[in-house]
């Protein structure tokens, strides 16, 4: 009786416990909500900020462009007329020594050319004429002439060395062209004679013509090399020999080795020779000096051959 009365008892404080936690619970929230209620509202947060756009390159504005001089015309002189005429007397710009001459010595040209061109394998290898003296005259300035000195060359040999008339006519644009070519004079200047080593001297100057080092070591006597080998700076010497330009064009110009010309060869003794050769150069497209330079050169004789001994 006594333990159930008990139980009754602790039953009645378990509810009353919990119904108080209960009201508390309640009491608390209230209160934490009016309190949430009287407090100020938060203040904004600020917005990020937006990041400016990247600058834009400008291309700068295109500048106007100047359009390229025209380029002056050659034949607006004589004498610029007649060194494009001369520079152009080969089989390969056969277009453009055509159109420096005027219609009557085209006709000319087209019937036969070997007197503007040369024979087959005869090509001209130098021109020279005075710049200065090719002036207009005539009564109205419209005619000019010239005297040009002109090189033949065969296999790099000179062969003929002549002298030109030139005529020249002035355009009513004032361009002038050449009128007429005629030949005044003729030397022959290819070696005629059969001299024992001509051959191989021929064979030396060719291979300097065409500056070919290999080829005219070949033909050197062993005394020869050994003059250049067996010094400082021998191997250059030769080099510069046979092949580089053995002097400067006017104004620095670059020079190219036209001809060269056997003036005479004189055997000496059984077994040598000695011969006298001109060397011409020239400004390609130029007109240039053909007096040519004048070279001593010894041959000897080994066995069956000749060879070069001596280059002075």
């Amino acid at each position: 009786m006594r333990h159930h009365l008990h139980l009754q008892k602790h039953r009645r404080w378990v509810r009353g416990a919990v119904g108080a936690a209960a009201v508390g619970a309640v009491l608390t929230f209230s209160l934490a909500a009016a309190a949430r209620a009287q407090a100020p509202p938060p203040a904004p947060q600020p917005a990020p900020p937006v990041p400016e756009p990247a600058p834009q390159l400008q291309e700068p504005a295109p500048q106007p462009q100047t359009p390229p001089a025209p380029a002056e015309d050659p034949t607006r002189t004589p004498a610029g007329a007649l060194t494009l005429f001369m520079a152009s007397r080969d089989y390969k710009t056969i277009r453009e020594l055509r159109s420096v001459m005027t219609p009557a010595l085209q006709a000319r040209y087209d019937h036969n050319s070997v007197s503007f061109n040369g024979k087959r394998g005869i090509r001209l290898a130098a021109f020279d004429f005075r710049e200065g003296d090719v002036k207009p005259s005539g009564p109205k300035g419209t005619e000019a002439r010239a005297s040009v000195k002109t090189l033949w060359e065969e296999q790099g040999e000179a062969a003929e060395l002549r002298v030109e008339a030139v005529r020249l006519t002035a355009r009513e644009d004032g361009l002038w062209r050449v009128a007429s070519l005629e030949k005044t004079s003729s030397d022959t200047l290819r070696f005629q004679d059969a001299v024992p080593g001509v051959t191989t001297l021929r064979m030396v100057l060719r291979a300097w013509q065409r500056k070919d080092l290999a080829s005219a070591r070949q033909q050197m006597s062993q005394a020869f090399l050994k003059k250049y080998e067996g010094r400082a700076g021998g191997q250059e010497a030769l080099r510069a020999l046979f092949a580089t330009e053995t002097s400067a064009g006017s104004a620095g110009q670059a020079t190219r080795r036209a001809a060269y010309q056997i003036v005479s060869l004189d055997p000496q003794g059984t077994t040598g020779a000695r011969a006298q050769v001109r060397l011409y150069e020239t400004v390609p497209g130029r007109p240039t000096s053909i007096e040519g330079l004048r070279v001593a050169i010894g041959l000897v004789k080994k066995g069956p051959r000749w060879f070069l001994d001596a280059w002075d």
